[in-house]
């Protein structure tokens, strides 16, 4: 259908004063499709493979996979584009969807191999933990009695040997070690619970989860003031120092901090609009990715995901974790020559792009961060495209060029995130109520109507009465002399022709999907 002109929309074929053109509602085109293709073949065939196992966007899959990479790599590796600038690989990353997006199923076959990794390195440590855990009891016992013997000493030169025994027992015991098992992961900690767990990795630890309870952590849930260093400082890498009465003091001098997190978007808006989260710089440092939603076109028999991709997923993955947790220094990786002039150019255009009227202008406090997200990016693909000795090699111009897609791509979704978290709630179920007017061809109704058949959407009289006071005051219905509402007598050719430009918010469809061509068709 053709776009209607101003005059024709203005026309109304029934009674009453002419209709105007009604303001287009608060939208936002879906941000693009997810490069799964920069990702090495073994990587981006399993994260299509689950996409379509799942029958999700794969931009799901593809951004719990740079969340698995920050976690095998965060603190082991960092970039080094000149010398003096040193950027680590760990990220903070959210993927924002609604409940029933089958977010669970997409985490668990992404992490799965990480918890593997975690057993395997706390199987290697156990035998010596116990063992030294048995040797430092009886050194302890033996300091214990040498201490009780010394102290019914009553010969002075006796007192004194059986003292000095005592303190030499004590400080043997104190000089058994026993070894912490390894932790990749962590969940629902406090903040200060975290730092104890980077202490006890060599300072860094992963928050990964398919739930968002971090952000209930970040909005007080434990503190009505949460400590926000142990993220601030673990992402940036800064030094940590804790001192706390009664026990000992803890200092991580390169704390690595992952978060991979799955949230639902009225999170994503209530941390948004945190004005101290946002204040102090918390938002800046977040990846979010928002994946579309397949919803209504899902294959209910998706062929599963074939043994032999699992099996190389899970091989590189618990090879690449097992192996760098290992390390105790961090590695450092550079770039070629080609590999810089890509980084140059993106970083410049980054530049140029934060003025005024600029691209990035309006989220410069998140862009100011974007040519170091950028090596980050560069640094987890060059681990993927060698996992077996990436460290050993510097990266690459193409490797450099696939992490510059991936940053333009995750700022296209983080505009998004942004739209989502300043557009007023009452647009966004003013559209969806307009889309279900028009789709429906009701024409004209009353306020109970509606509330009737959209009361999932609508469950309290207060919000139909503000969602009908956002359509009239744009112009969309309008109330007739006998209490009934009259929708615009051309909103579905409006709609229609508005859905030429952007994707309707109820079927977003990034890397290339529609409705009508199945996620695991090929094309």
């Amino acid at each position: 259908m053709r776009p209607l002109r101003p005059a024709e929309l203005a026309a109304d074929p029934g009674d009453g004063p002419p209709w105007e053109l009604p303001v287009p509602l608060s939208t936002v085109p879906p941000p693009p499709g997810f490069p799964i293709d920069v990702y090495p073949p073994w990587l981006a065939d399993y994260v299509r493979a689950v996409a379509t196992f799942t029958q999700t966007d794969p931009a799901m899959a593809g951004a719990v996979a740079l969340a698995v990479l920050s976690t095998c790599a965060g603190g082991r590796l960092e970039v080094e584009p000149r010398p003096g600038w040193r950027e680590p690989v760990n990220l903070f990353l959210a993927v924002v969807a609604d409940p029933g997006e089958r977010k669970s199923p997409v985490h668990g076959a992404l992490t799965a191999p990480l918890l593997a990794a975690e057993r395997t390195l706390a199987a290697r440590v156990e035998p010596l933990a116990r063992e030294n855990a048995a040797l430092k009891d009886i050194a302890g016992r033996a300091a214990e009695q040498a201490k009780t013997v010394a102290a019914k000493a009553t010969e002075e030169e006796k007192r004194k040997a059986l003292t000095t025994e005592a303190v030499a027992a004590a400080l043997a015991a104190e000089a058994v070690t026993v070894p912490n098992l390894p932790r990749l992961l962590g969940d629902d900690s406090t903040p200060e619970a975290l730092i104890s767990l980077m202490a006890d990795n060599g300072g860094r630890i992963a928050v990964i989860s398919d739930e968002g309870g971090i952000f209930d952590i970040f909005a007080g849930r434990f503190s009505s003031v949460p400590n926000l260093d142990p993220y601030l400082k673990g992402h940036a890498g800064r030094p940590m120092r804790v001192d706390r009465k009664g026990r000992d003091g803890e200092f991580i001098p390169n704390p690595a901090l992952t978060v991979g997190v799955m949230i639902q978007p009225s999170v994503l808006r209530r941390f948004g609009a945190d004005a101290d989260l946002t204040g102090r710089g918390l938002a800046a440092r977040f990846l979010f990715v928002l994946p579309g939603s397949l919803a209504g076109w899902r294959d209910v028999n998706a062929p599963p995901v074939p043994a032999p991709l699992t099996d190389a997923y899970n091989h590189n993955i618990q090879h690449l974790a097992a192996t760098l947790a290992e390390w105790e220094d961090p590695i450092v990786v550079t770039l070629t020559s080609d590999a810089d002039q890509v980084r140059t150019a993106h970083a410049e255009r980054v530049e140029n792009d934060l003025r005024p009227g600029g691209e990035y202008h309006a989220m410069r406090e998140w862009a100011n961060k974007l040519p170091g997200t950028t090596l980050r990016l560069a640094g987890l693909l060059h681990m993927a495209h060698r996992p077996t000795d990436g460290w050993r090699h510097p990266i690459t111009a193409e490797q450099m060029a696939g992490a510059v897609q991936l940053a333009d791509a995750l700022a296209a979704h983080y505009r998004t995130a942004l739209h989502a978290v300043t557009t007023e709630p009452n647009h966004t179920a003013a559209l969806k109520t307009l889309r279900f007017l028009a789709d429906r061809q009701i024409t004209t109704f009353t306020r109970r109507e509606l509330h009737r058949r959209l009361i999932r959407q609508l469950p309290t009289a207060a919000d139909v009465a503000a969602t009908l006071d956002v359509l009239t005051t744009y112009g969309w219905t309008r109330t007739r002399p006998d209490g009934h509402h009259q929708l615009h007598p051309r909103a579905a050719d409006l709609l229609e022709t508005v859905d030429t430009l952007t994707t309707n918010i109820n079927g977003a469809f990034s890397a290339g999907h529609s409705p009508e061509t199945p996620v695991n068709t090929p094309r």
